[in-house]
């Protein structure tokens, strides 16, 4: 991104929480938590310059990225606790959230260019160009509602059972199934010392769309906030070609439905020493109904340029067509195996294969988003981390943190809107999407501190912690991801990676 294209960002948060916990007999507790909270995020763009993408190559002009985000929050928890025999049980409602939510979208008011290559840019071919017009204010209601209830059974000193149920809901995204998630679990020693334990359970959770969603939903209803997408357009656009252009819409699927995740897992833990134990445990998931969307006004095959309603430009449905399929084996070394360290070091071998990466998400071809099945954006198929601390001497204590990771994939695309659907993410020809393996990871961080007791008191101890972090000890390059346009001079490379070696001084004071 070149810094033309820069955005000056300001944000603001206010919270009050409130927390009363009531003991009202020896085997009843309430426990109430609420907040409420103000938040305003304020992003501006350098210039006022329409934007300019270049595939796989630079991002110019202005950002063309003008938003404001306010809110006004309320969310709460109730439980109340019973304890009696060999029950504990826990209920009450869970609300997530009830905010008074302001958008102020004025992105795109003087338009973004996308080309889908150098030589494009250089003749001025621009693959499409995106436009807004209208009332960019909105404020709306978003409401989040839940209740739940469990109980944790001790049946025998060796067994115990966890059962519960939980409820949700959410105004603007809901359907006419109950949105009720059971969930299970157990644990269970079959030697009376207690050192082999296994345990697993098994649950529904529910997804929230959150409220990006439903702000386009009341934006994008082809009055209020008009968008509009030319394909193949000359650069610079000319004023007539706005006139007849249709504009654009968001949609709801009337058969949407509120995605929901069945989780799965089962595992062996056994003790090795008094201070330390040895786990492995498989996880597994599969994400039912899942958020995705589609051009519904798309160039039918062969993709010509002519779209079932002329009337309209790109039909943007948001629906819940999508699933996810994932397994992952994790094992776990935990506790303190000498008296000079104490710490975890866990390995995670993973699969994770989807055909949707968010209610954002747009297949290659609209009428065909089943081919969109590969690995998951986050499918990283290794994972160790180390994190410890020690303390060689009196005189100071050594924390680090050690990861090593395999690469998150990359998705290869042709950087141009051949299919015309106003989407640029189509790939070349039998390409599945995800194809290019990233780049890995490698980090260590380091942390060595010490308390300066200013005080002899216990009961007024006044200390004063001194300690020094380096992150990326090693000063390793890490990537962030390989450039995957087909077209780009940088195809298959990194061009940005994380924070280089940095060191840190802290100085708290504790009284």
């Amino acid at each position: 991104m070149l810094p033309e294209a820069g955005t000056d960002t300001n944000f603001q948060e206010h919270e009050i929480n409130v927390s009363f916990r009531h003991i009202i007999s020896t085997k009843w507790v309430n426990q109430l938590r609420f907040l409420v909270g103000h938040f305003d995020n304020r992003t501006a763009s350098l210039n006022d310059d329409p934007a300019i993408v270049v595939q796989g190559a630079f991002t110019g002009g202005g950002a063309q990225a003008d938003f404001r985000r306010t809110e006004y929050h309320f969310d709460g928890t109730d439980i109340v606790s019973y304890a009696s025999g060999k029950h504990a049980l826990n209920f009450g409602v869970d609300v997530p959230d009830i905010s008074r939510r302001g958008y102020d979208d004025f992105t795109n008011l003087a338009g973004t260019y996308t080309f889908g290559s150098l030589a494009a840019y250089e003749i001025g071919q621009s693959s499409t160009f995106l436009l807004q017009r209208g009332n960019g204010h909105l404020t709306f209601l978003e409401k989040v509602l839940g209740a739940f209830v469990e109980d944790n059974i001790r049946i025998k000193p060796s067994l115990s059972l966890s059962l519960g149920v939980r409820y949700y809901w959410q105004n603007y995204f809901h359907d006419e199934r109950h949105n009720i998630a059971p969930r299970v679990g157990f644990a269970y020693a079959p030697r009376n010392n207690g050192k082999t334990v296994f345990r697993g359970g098994a649950g529904m959770f529910y997804d929230r769309t959150g409220p990006g969603p439903i702000s386009d939903l009341l934006h994008f209803n082809g009055v209020t906030l008009r968008r509009f997408i030319l394909e193949s357009p000359a650069y610079p656009v000319a004023p007539n070609e706005l006139v007849d252009a249709p504009t654009s819409l968001v949609t709801l699927d009337p058969h949407a439905r509120i995605p929901y995740t069945l989780q799965y897992s089962g595992g062996i833990e056994q003790q090795i020493t008094g201070n330390s134990t040895f786990s492995a445990t498989y996880v597994g998931s599969r994400g039912m109904d899942l958020f995705r969307s589609i051009n519904a006004n798309a160039p039918a095959p062969p993709f010509s340029l002519a779209v079932p309603d002329p009337g309209l430009g790109q039909v943007r449905e948001m629906q819940s067509e999508g699933y996810q399929k994932s397994n992952a084996l994790e094992v776990t070394f935990r506790g303190k195996p000498s008296r000079y360290f104490t710490g975890q070091v866990q390995y995670t071998l993973s699969k994770t294969y989807n055909n949707t990466s968010g209610i954002t998400f747009f297949p290659a071809n609209s009428y065909d988003p089943s081919n969109e099945w590969a690995r998951s954006d986050q499918d990283r198929r290794h994972k160790l981390d180390l994190l410890g601390s020690s303390q060689p001497t009196r005189y100071f204590t050594l924390g680090l943190g050690f990861s090593v990771y395999s690469g998150l994939p990359a998705n290869v695309i042709t950087g141009s809107d051949n299919n015309g659907d106003g989407v640029v993410n189509d790939r070349p020809s039998n390409v599945p999407r995800n194809s290019l393996h990233g780049p890995g990871l490698v980090n260590l961080d380091l942390n060595m501190s010490h308390d300066f007791a200013l005080s002899k008191s216990r009961e007024h101890a006044k200390t004063l912690s001194v300690s020094l972090n380096s992150f990326n000890v090693l000063n390793h390059v890490n990537d962030v991801t390989y450039i995957g346009v087909i077209t780009s001079p940088f195809f298959g490379r990194a061009v940005a990676a994380q924070a280089p070696r940095r060191m840190q001084v802290n100085l708290q004071y504790k009284f």
